[in-house]
């Protein structure tokens, strides 16, 4: 089930809507019994979570896609990065195809950028590595994938992106990413992958959207432990050769833009563009993860001839760079998370590797 149609059983505002929704609700109560059963056990001390020698910061969320943990993840890499840490990424690597754990060194190369290395270790770590000069370990097992880092040379910190239901690994920050999802079931017949009793697990939260309904939620947090959010656009960017170029925003002002996506919730895409007074006159909306084929390719370029520019994020393009486009036709939006008093959180993450450094 892709993102559109997912939205629409969750709302459940049409007679078919209502109909798939309703089939999903038994199943949603099964799933909420096995988490917190799962939960119950890791509380117990049944389950017990690895630890690795540096320290282990988690960025997560409850809901499925759409609060923008990647960007968050890659601000924070960015911000200890420039304060001397030596810092790399763990992900799950969804949809890889490649068995076993994968380490992603920093660059880009356009050669290398088949369908089989898209494939390998999945969009965003991907992203992360070849767009952001990031270190990235991939596999299912994070402690494994970070204990096999740490013989490749020391680190300062590990950050889990999309961690908060990784419980397998122990972490010395949990930070929880809230957005414009407040209210719903549990999946499959909603997009909360956890009941919101999980919240008190957190040790700080990013409040990214539908921030006057999780304020009186959180009313007993500390607000040095809360923090508030937005992604916005940066720039635009393409592959000129086998180098990536930049350019302004302002690139967008009344251009026809086709605007490709493969994420779970294309609308802050679709709204940054809207910002920068761009025409969108047709969008193609594929399934979170999607990987494009030849066949997309064909339907994308017959849908942008009446298009000045072909708009798509930052994991598709990576996705789409091996398909032969227009010269300048195909760019990318980059965007970033943007935080209020964000140097309060670095602190605290500051904190946190140095008391680890003095337990070792």
């Amino acid at each position: 089930m892709n993102g559109s149609w997912a939205r629409r059983v969750w709302e459940h505002n049409d007679f078919l809507g209502l109909f798939f929704w309703l089939s999903l609700v038994p199943f949603s109560f099964l799933y909420g019994l096995g988490i917190r059963i799962r939960n119950l056990l890791y509380f117990l001390g049944w389950l017990r979570a690895r630890s690795l020698p540096c320290a282990v910061v988690s960025i997560g969320n409850l809901t499925v896609g759409g609060t923008g943990k990647t960007p968050t993840t890659l601000w924070l890499a960015h911000e200890l990065t420039q304060r001397g840490y030596r810092v790399a990424i763990l992900s799950r690597g969804y949809r890889k195809t490649k068995a076993g754990n994968i380490i992603l060194e920093p660059g880009f190369n356009k050669s290398s950028m088949t369908t089989e290395d898209t494939l390998v270790a999945g969009d965003e770590p991907m992203m992360m590595a070849r767009l952001y000069g990031q270190k990235v370990g991939v596999g299912r097992k994070r402690c494994e994938v970070g204990e096999q880092m740490l013989r490749g040379g020391e680190l300062d910190v590990v950050l889990l992106d999309d961690g908060f239901q990784h419980r397998q690994l122990r972490r010395d920050i949990d930070l929880l990413l809230l957005g414009s999802d407040w209210s719903g079931w549990l999946l499959p017949a909603g997009p909360f992958r956890e009941p919101k009793s999980a919240l008190s697990r957190a040790d700080f939260y990013l409040i990214t959207g539908a921030r006057e309904r999780w304020e009186p939620i959180l009313r007993e947090c500390s607000s040095e432990n809360l923090f508030f959010g937005s992604l916005q656009a940066k720039a635009l960017f393409g592959l000129e050769g086998e180098q990536w170029k930049e350019y302004p925003l302002s690139l967008l002002y009344r251009s026809k833009i086709l605007a490709v996506s493969a994420i779970a919730n294309p609308t802050p895409f679709y709204r940054m563009i809207h910002d920068w007074e761009g025409e969108i006159v047709d969008t193609m909306e594929f399934p979170d993860h999607h990987l494009y084929s030849a066949k997309d390719w064909q339907r994308i370029n017959r849908a942008a001839r009446n298009a000045d520019l072909i708009v798509t994020t930052e994991k598709d393009i990576l996705k789409l760079v091996r398909f032969p486009f227009a010269k300048e036709k195909l760019l990318a939006l980059r965007v970033e998370m943007v935080l209020q008093n964000g140097s309060s959180l670095v602190r605290a993450v500051e904190d946190a590797i140095q008391a680890k450094g003095k337990k070792e």
